[in-house]
């Protein structure tokens, strides 16, 4: 059974090369930024720290400041700020430098992002 459950590895130019979990996190963001126009980050310090743990390096330089976002310390301002971007069919990505932050930006996900659809009768939703 195992045998028929083999799968190829994907063909990448990197995928030989080791790199740690940040690398990958940035080299992902690279390529989702390169390839659609719509997806716009902001955060604490992405743009010209490149965040906190680097992920974000080099992006505000290749995308501009259209695309990479410096938000104020405020967490519920960012998640707030991204589900608007959303309805207007943006494909925010919102950094936040702390598991232990994110909670006041949940509040705008469950409260309103998810409930969008239903709440505008089909006007808006944040896909």
């Amino acid at each position: 059974m195992a045998d028929q459950l083999h799968i190829e590895p994907l063909a990448s130019p990197i995928a030989s090369v080791e790199s740690t979990l940040v690398d990958a996190v940035n080299l992902a963001l690279h390529h989702e930024m390169g390839r659609d126009k719509r997806v716009v980050l902001l955060g604490e310090d992405v743009g010209d720290n490149g965040g906190v743990f680097r992920a974000t390096v080099g992006l505000k330089e290749r995308f501009g400041l259209k695309r990479v976002i410096d938000t104020p310390l405020a967490e519920a301002l960012i998640g707030g700020v991204a589900v608007g971007m959303a309805t207007q069919g943006l494909r925010p990505i919102a950094e936040f430098q702390f598991q232990g932050f994110v909670f006041p930006a949940m509040e705008h996900i469950i409260c309103h992002a998810a409930r969008m659809r239903n709440r505008t009768r089909g006007r808006l939703s944040c896909q």
